[in-house]
């Protein structure tokens, strides 16, 4: 275990000594993703920084390019990320700028906008792909089926009881 886990164990303990009833092993599963997501976003952000991308320009790419003709609408990314409309534009603002991606008028509704995926943003998809799958393919490699199976049960689990 890292050594800023291994801190906060021991502050979790000397609370513990002061004050008894500490929900330990709740405390401790809490906390461990807090400790893990930051580590787990420079890690599959490490890969794609080379091509200009984070985590979420290329969740945004990917989501557009599972799409039927490649389109979808600024919330549907908002929607995937599980983030702010907010941070959503500001995404969709970087695709654009980048070429990645470009925004057409709706002509259902006019206040609305579509998101397509462009040429370049296809072949930047298609170009990394192997790259992301070997990145989660190496992240997991310590986890059989079974770990895997049961961690997804556990987080699908959590993420109902918060209401996700």
């Amino acid at each position: 275990m890292n050594k800023s886990f291994h801190h906060l164990e021991q502050a979790i303990d000397r609370i513990e000594s002061r004050f008894p009833g500490v929900p330990r092993q709740e405390v401790i599963l809490t906390r461990l993703y807090y400790h893990i997501m930051p580590r787990l976003t420079c890690h599959l952000n490490e890969g794609m920084k080379e091509f200009g991308l984070n985590e979420s320009l290329w969740m945004s790419l990917l989501a557009m390019y599972a799409c039927p003709q490649q389109t979808l609408f600024p919330s549907d990314i908002s929607d995937t990320l599980d983030s702010s409309r907010t941070n959503a534009t500001r995404i969709v603002d970087e695709l654009v700028r980048n070429g990645w991606a470009t925004r057409i008028p709706c002509a259902e509704d006019r206040r609305k906008i579509r998101l397509e995926l462009t040429d370049a943003g296809l072949a930047l998809v298609e170009q990394l792909l192997p790259v992301s799958r070997a990145s989660h393919r190496a992240l997991w490699q310590d986890f059989d089926a079974e770990e895997m199976q049961l961690m997804e049960k556990m987080m699908r689990k959590l993420l109902a009881k918060l209401g996700g």
